[in-house]
């Protein structure tokens, strides 16, 4: 099995900031190749000017990483979407750039499904996705769409720091203003969606992939 996404950012030309656009992404890229060393096998491969592609033998790291992706990524008139896709597929031995499967075509139909959208910003094709497309993903979109920077900066840095009073210190900041903040970017909520997206592939999340993200995720933009 296999995990790979598409991604795409929004409205990429309509603020005339395309190398800011370029540069986030090689940034994000770097970030990437970064975190998945822990992987079996994975590619990720900045191209087309606004777009991702990543892939790996883990179907449930791939989730993880296009779930702690949405939470880094700072423009929020500029928001990425993921066309996602799990399947019974075989990566190359090491051609990824000439590589075609249909699996690759799925993830570019799930995203144009919802490129248009402006409620959702991911769509999952795979088996037994239907709560996660229709439940989880509009919910986590609304969340990230209405998080202000200070409370996106909280949350990131929680997922380094969850323990409220040592996050506190770290930021330099009261424990009741960072509980505030929490509150009000719904980490709660965050979490159990986070909780139900490991629970789909679990076998597949790479648990050193996933801390290494939550302890730096909040410097990946930086």
């Amino acid at each position: 099995m296999i995990g790979l996404f598409i991604m795409d950012v929004s409205g990429s030309t309509a603020y005339n900031n395309t190398e800011e656009i370029s540069e986030k992404l090689q940034q994000l890229e770097h970030a990437i190749k970064e975190w998945t060393r822990p992987l079996n096998r994975s590619y990720v491969n900045f191209r087309m000017g606004d777009e991702l592609f990543f892939v790996c033998d883990a179907p449930g790291s791939m989730l993880m990483l296009a779930y702690y992706i949405k939470l880094s990524w700072p423009l929020k008139s500029q928001t990425l979407k993921f066309g996602l896709t799990i399947g019974d597929s075989t990566l190359p031995d090491e051609d990824y750039e000439h590589w075609n499967n249909p699996i690759i075509k799925k993830a570019r139909l799930a995203l144009d499904s919802i490129k248009t959208n402006e409620q959702v910003d991911l769509c999952l094709d795979a088996p037994e996705a239907s709560m996660i497309n229709h439940v989880l993903f509009y919910y986590l979109t609304d969340i990230l769409q209405q998080l202000t920077d200070i409370q996106r900066e909280v949350l990131l840095n929680s997922l380094a720091f969850p323990v409220q009073r040592e996050l506190a210190v770290h930021m330099d900041r009261s424990f009741s203003t960072v509980s505030t903040h929490l509150k009000k970017a719904r980490s709660r909520q965050l979490a159990l969606i986070e909780e139900e997206l490991l629970h789909f592939s679990p076998e597949t999340v790479n648990e050193e992939m996933r801390h290494h993200i939550r302890q730096t995720l909040q410097e990946v933009f930086q």
